[in-house]
């Protein structure tokens, strides 16, 4: 038994004298590392915000947002007979009829 064993794996070992080394294609290793090196970048991530639907759905939310404030701006307040009338309520509103104020504080310097 141990000599058909023996024959038997001579020849197996004996197949293996006529293999020639495999040869690669042409650019095979250029085209390979090229490859490679695109895995290593890192995908470009797209941003949510810049997509259409997105940016649509901002739009007309900001859209009804200003009209919502506009129209409860205009049914809210009474509109002002002239532009004086405005001009001195807004005044008013924010202390500018005061001037002497802006004097005593320079004053104090």
């Amino acid at each position: 038994m141990s000599i058909q064993n023996n024959k038997k794996i001579e020849e197996i070992l004996n197949s293996l004298d006529g293999v020639k080394r495999a040869a690669a294609p042409e650019f095979f290793y250029t085209r390979l590392k090229a490859r490679m090196e695109k895995d290593l970048l890192p995908a470009p991530v797209r941003s949510r915000i810049l997509r259409p639907a997105y940016a649509f759905a901002a739009l007309v939310l900001v859209l009804v947002v200003n009209a919502a404030v506009i129209l409860k701006n205009n049914s809210g307040d009474v509109v002002a007979a002239s532009e004086g009338e405005s001009i001195q309520s807004l005044a008013a509103e924010y202390n500018l009829n005061d001037v002497s104020s802006l004097y005593d504080l320079n004053e104090d310097k």
